[in-house]
């Protein structure tokens, strides 16, 4: 059982708006059947929405506040040896996020699977696919729960740089897919070093602007290489990107190095 109550402020100088969202949750994850769990919850939400003086005229006229109330669920099956970089077994997980009430009501679908596979003692692979649809049911997708394409999911890319822009801010889409493959080397380094590397390949799209048809739609194929590394430390794991991207948008903005700390692939 679980439950929280936070204030969440955005303010992204590429989005086009700002916005605050106060929101008080509730949720329980228990295990129905064997390695099958069920993850009900219900969220109220207010969303206090600004947008910046230049951005277009369509991103104008969804500025307001909007109260939400919605029922989520999720269906996972677990089968990996273990949750923490897992050796084996498979993942898979499908969510829905459903309005029971709400100012401008949308409906919110996840689908993630993961397959782990033991070559041997020197080289673990991975395949890991995502996909994401929001769409809504009388309005358009509210501007601030748009999608955008995860950064653990597309690396080299900056974060919520990618995908439709209107007037120079990256506005997210309505459907959302990646795709990564992965090849783990626990022992490349000796182990003292307490630090794991990994060759990646990650592709995804992120496509479809609801609300205006004219804005750029953004279809196309993202994808990069590179090595990531995770190094454990008495503060968390350390986590360092190094990549190259393979094909883009002109309007992506890529980078090839990325750190990060207390989280790890």
């Amino acid at each position: 059982l679980y439950g929280g109550i936070n204030s969440t402020k955005n303010d992204s100088a590429d989005s086009g708006y700002e916005n605050t969202i106060t929101q008080v949750n509730i949720g329980t994850r228990f295990e129905q059947y064997d390695d099958i769990y069920l993850s009900p919850n219900i969220s109220a939400a207010f969303d206090s929405l600004t947008v910046q003086s230049t951005a277009s005229d369509n991103l104008k006229k969804q500025a307001g506040d909007f109260t939400e109330l919605y029922f989520g669920y999720g269906i996972d099956q677990d089968k990996r040896d273990r949750t923490f970089m897992p050796t084996d077994g498979h993942f898979i997980r499908f969510s829905q996020g459903l309005p029971i009430y709400a100012d401008q009501a949308s409906i919110l679908n996840q689908f993630n699977v993961s397959k782990y596979y033991l070559f041997n003692e020197d080289l673990i692979g991975a395949f890991k696919l995502y996909g994401a649809s929001i769409n809504g049911i009388d309005d358009d997708v509210r501007l601030s729960k748009r999608l955008h394409i995860p950064s653990r999911r597309l690396r080299g890319f900056e974060a919520k740089r990618v995908g439709p822009i209107d007037k120079n801010d990256y506005v997210g889409g309505n459907y959302a897919v990646a795709a990564n493959i992965e090849a783990a080397l626990p022992n490349l380094l000796p182990e003292s070093t307490q630090t794991d590397v990994s060759l990646f390949m990650d592709m995804a799209n992120l496509w479809h602007t609801d609300y205006d048809s004219s804005v750029g739609q953004s279809s196309k194929i993202r994808s990069s290489v590179g090595v990531a590394t995770n190094m454990f430390t008495p503060i968390g794991p350390l986590n360092f990107v190094l990549s190259q991207n393979l094909s883009k948008m002109d309007t992506d903005k890529t980078e090839t190095f990325r750190f990060q700390i207390g989280t790890s692939f």
